[in-house]
C-alpha cells in the first residue's frame, strides 16, 4: 500500500531533482531517500525517475503520480491548519507572485498590516510581469495582469483599475497643449515597457490608445517609467491608482485618455484549502478594497 511518507520523500526529490538535495531539506540520509523512492517504484511496478546525469528527471508515470502526491499533501496540511484558521497562530511561507507596480507599489508597502496580523508566517514577494508560462507549481498565490490559461488553478477577477497618461509638471507645461488623442504622437514622446518585458496583449494597451505612439524610452518595470516620467522625458502610461500618489508626475487632463485594465486572483487548486494561503488570499482582498482608484470585482470573468 503507498504511504504518505513515501509520497513526501517522492515529492521532495521531485521537485528537487537530486536524492542529496532532498535528503538535507528532509534531514534524512540520501540512502533512506533512496530507499524509499525504491519501494514506491516496486509499489507501482513503474520507474517514477529517470536517473541522469543532470539528475532525477521524472518519466511520465512519475508526472501521473505527482499530481496525486500534492493532493495528499495539499489534504495533510490542511487538516494540520484546520485548527489554526483563527489567526496569529498560523506560520510557514506563502508565495505571492505580483506584476512589478502591483508587487513594488502596492503589496510590499501594505505588508506591515498582514505581519501584525500573522506575526509567525512568511509572505514571499516575487515580481514578474509575465504569467503566460506560469505553472501552478512556481507559486501559492499569484496577481497577474492578464487572465493565465495555468491549468490546475482557481481563477478570479481581483480588481479593475485605468491606464492613463502622466508626465512630470515641467514637460506638461513646456510642451502644446492637445485636444484630441491623435494629436498626442505630434506633440509628445512616450515611456513603455521593453516588448519582451509584458505579454503580448498588456504590452498592446499603450496602442490601444495612441496607434502611432512610437515610444523613446522604454523600460522593463513600473519604477523605470516612473523616474522617466519625472526626468521630463516624456509621457508615461501607468495605473491611475498608483501614478496618482507618486510626487513629480501629474495626469494628462488634456483628453480624456484611459484604457480600463483588470487584475487576476490565481490559486492553485491543490493549496485552496491550506489556511495561511486563504488568510493572505483574503489580506490581498482587503488591500485591494482599501485602495482608491482600484476597484474590487472578485468575479470568475
Amino acid at each position: 500500500m503507498l504511504s504518505a511518507d513515501d509520497l513526501g520523500i517522492f515529492l521532495e526529490v521531485a521537485r528537487r531533482g537530486r536524492l542529496t538535495e532532498a535528503a538535507k531539506h528532509l534531514g534524512i540520509n540520501h540512502t533512506t531517500v533512496g530507499r524509499h523512492i525504491s519501494r514506491l517504484e516496486r509499489m507501482v511496478e513503474q520507474r517514477l525517475f529517470a536517473r541522469e546525469p543532470s539528475g532525477w528527471v521524472l518519466t511520465e508515470p512519475g508526472t501521473r503520480l505527482l499530481a496525486h502526491a500534492e493532493a495528499v499533501e495539499a489534504a495533510v496540511l490542511a487538516a494540520r491548519e484546520d485548527c489554526l484558521e483563527g489567526g496569529s497562530m498560523l506560520s510557514g511561507s506563502v508565495r505571492v507572485i505580483a506584476p512589478d507596480g502591483f508587487g513594488s507599489f502596492l503589496l510590499l508597502p501594505g505588508l506591515a498590516s498582514m505581519v501584525d496580523e500573522f506575526p509567525e508566517l512568511t509572505v514571499e514577494v516575487v515580481t514578474a510581469n509575465r504569467h503566460a508560462s506560469l505553472t501552478s507549481r512556481e507559486f501559492d498565490l499569484a496577481v497577474t495582469i492578464e487572465r493565465p490559461e495555468a491549468r490546475a488553478v482557481s481563477v478570479r477577477r481581483l480588481g479593475d483599475y485605468q491606464l492613463r497618461l502622466y508626465g512630470a509638471p515641467e514637460y506638461l507645461r513646456r510642451v502644446p497643449r492637445v485636444s484630441v488623442l491623435e494629436e498626442l504622437t505630434v506633440h509628445h514622446d512616450f515611456i513603455w515597457y521593453v516588448d519582451e518585458a509584458l505579454g503580448a496583449a498588456t504590452f498592446r494597451t499603450l496602442y490601444q490608445l495612441v496607434p502611432e505612439a512610437r515610444p523613446r524610452i522604454q523600460t522593463n518595470s513600473i519604477a523605470g517609467q516612473i523616474e522617466a516620467a519625472r526626468q521630463g522625458l516624456g509621457l508615461a502610461f501607468l495605473p491611475s491608482y498608483l501614478a496618482d500618489r507618486v510626487e513629480g508626475i501629474e495626469r494628462l487632463t488634456d483628453v480624456d485618455a484611459f484604457v480600463p485594465h483588470s487584475y487576476w486572483l490565481l490559486t492553485p487548486n491543490n493549496l485552496d484549502r491550506l489556511a495561511r494561503v486563504n488568510a493572505v488570499g483574503r489580506w490581498i482582498t482587503r488591500l485591494v478594497a482599501s485602495t482608491e482608484g482600484l476597484e474590487l470585482n472578485l468575479s470568475a470573468s
